[in-house]
């Protein structure tokens, strides 16, 4: 495993702490395909796939998906025959722990003489992928997917990846239970959006926040920030008072 930066590390335990409680309605809560693709920088697509992977063409489970625009169905059609020369394709290793890289496997020069990088990856703009896979029941593939134009993934970002693995599981296994027995949540917030609204909610500025959580500045805004969309509200203090209705604002 590739040496992180401190930064990455208190980016890593951040997202872990959130990753029971990120919402939605999918197996995979597109939260947290964003919030991955902010720490693992993603300009193309980042996504989740559940697949039967016992015959080929494999079938789709489950799909949670963020491109930066609509896959258009021409691509989509081209890809189901070609997609055997993708060599880190879900059903390739369903039960692999490590995250691979297709630039692990084909050259650009290499990549350039597939059909599948015409017909697919060149109009996605995909110059490489990383994947990893979760764990599944037998004939089953779940793979996380982030795409990337112009730049090869890095170690580092492999590494980071890895470490996200189990806080990754826990994701999921969460949105399952969620979506299978208990129904939506009544709350949109993340455990440690709840607890840094508290916090506003006791005065504390956004930098003693950060020294509270031992987190950035720069993470404690971005909270705020997700917190006044998912509340739609403008201001910290509104916030405050429509998710402690009884505790009488600031």
């Amino acid at each position: 495993m590739s040496a992180l930066r401190e930064r990455d590390i208190r980016s890593a335990l951040d997202f872990a702490y959130d990753a029971g409680s990120m919402m939605g309605a999918e197996q995979f809560p597109r939260e947290g395909l964003e919030r991955l693709a902010q720490l693992i920088r993603v300009d193309a697509i980042v996504g989740y796939r559940d697949e039967l992977v016992v015959d080929f063409p494999y079938r789709v489970v489950e799909l949670v998906e963020i491109p930066k625009d609509p896959v258009p169905p021409s691509v989509q059609d081209a890809a189901l025959p070609l997609c055997y020369q993708d060599p880190v394709r879900n059903g390739t290793r369903p039960r692999e722990r490590r995250a691979l890289k297709l630039s692990d496997f084909l050259t650009r020069r290499q990549m350039r003489k597939l059909g599948f990088y015409h017909e697919v990856w060149k109009p996605l703009g995909i110059d490489d992928s990383l994947r990893i896979w979760l764990p599944a029941p037998e004939g089953r593939g779940r793979q996380l997917y982030l795409e990337r134009s112009k730049r090869d993934f890095t170690e580092r970002d492999r590494s980071l990846l890895e470490l996200l693995r189990p806080a990754l599981i826990k994701m999921h296994s969460a949105a399952t239970a969620r979506g299978r027995e208990n129904g939506p949540e009544s709350s949109p917030l993340t455990r440690r959006e709840t607890e840094i609204l508290r916090w506003i909610a006791d005065g504390k500025t956004t930098r003693e926040i950060a020294a509270i959580l031992v987190v950035s500045p720069h993470t404690v805004r971005k909270h705020i920030e997700h917190i006044l969309e998912k509340l739609d509200v403008r201001t910290r203090s509104a916030a405050v008072a429509r998710a402690f209705p009884t505790a009488g604002g600031v």
